[in-house]
């Protein structure tokens, strides 16, 4: 698995980009990143009527002006300019385009935040999550900047192990604590007079614990798993009420997983996981 190495952070000009910024500082005093960029998607249309009326109105371009501002917030949060912190201003509207230039860089990890006070996913965010082919760590404004646990959202997918190896270097980075999840997801709500469910529960469980013995010779963790039992909530929520009741930092989850066959219509587990009332921040790895 690469390094986290490049880093893009989306700014929206708004008081949450501070302490966006503030969060990740912290990551970067660890992981020293090489290259730290900036990004700024100007929703407007470069034809529309809005646009031009506030080019008109500035004493200079406004990829100048929004430029100006974020080297003055880069300033307050990192002292100076890092040589390492570049800025982009993506003008036009085309989110499509901004999402083809993200995926031609060489980055590791895109950061977005989310606003204590918006409520629901917000659209640009959702929409870059799920186009963008790199990892996204998603950070609700008001997030704890320390790092002593992590959950490891396994449910045996093709992602499992990269979240484990994502988890583990974030861990020995950052000297967190580890908590491999994993929901047993029996469905009682489609079958509420299911004879047996306790027997059920614990083939689900024998299950889970001999599969994950097997991801853990081949990825060296030693942390033993957690297995929650299935509550009939979504997989998402029995996953953020358990980081949540033991306070921890960061969720690590696949981009998809063997859940979200179900969820074509509503969402997937780790779309779910942005949604407005979840307060943990989540890292949602891609395939690449």
């Amino acid at each position: 698995m690469k390094p986290l190495k490049n880093i893009g952070i989306f700014l929206d000009l708004s008081e949450t980009d501070e302490f966006l910024l503030s969060y990740f500082k912290k990551l970067d005093d660890v992981f020293e990143f090489d290259s730290l960029t900036l990004v700024h998607f100007v929703a407007l249309e470069s034809d529309s009527a809005d646009l031009t009326s506030l080019t008109q109105q500035l004493p200079k371009p406004l990829e100048e002006v929004i430029e100006d501002e974020v080297l003055e917030l880069v300033e307050k949060v990192f002292g100076k300019k890092k040589s390492s912190i570049h800025i982009k201003i993506e003008m036009g509207g085309k989110l499509d385009s901004l999402i083809k230039w993200l995926d031609s860089q060489p980055f590791n990890m895109l950061v977005l935040g989310k606003k204590a006070k918006e409520e629901g996913t917000g659209v640009f965010s959702s929409k870059v999550i799920r186009l963008t082919n790199s990892d996204c760590l998603f950070v609700p404004e008001g997030a704890k900047t320390e790092f002593e646990s992590i959950v490891l959202a396994l449910d045996f997918s093709d992602y499992t192990e990269k979240v484990i190896l994502r988890g583990m270097n974030l861990s020995k980075k950052l000297s967190s604590k580890l908590m491999p999840l994993h929901i047993l997801k029996a469905g009682y709500q489609y079958f509420p007079y299911f004879k047996n469910q306790e027997k059920y529960q614990n083939s689900l469980r024998v299950k889970a614990e001999n599969t994950f013995k097997k991801i853990q010779k081949k990825t060296g963790l030693s942390e033993a798993l957690i297995c929650v039992e299935d509550s009939g909530n979504h997989i998402s929520r029995s996953i953020h009420e358990y980081a949540a009741k033991q306070q921890a930092n960061l969720i690590i989850i696949g981009n998809k997983g063997n859940a979200d066959a179900d969820d074509l219509l509503i969402g997937s587990v780790a779309e779910r996981l942005t949604y407005a009332e979840r307060k943990v921040p989540i890292l949602i790895v891609k395939p690449n």
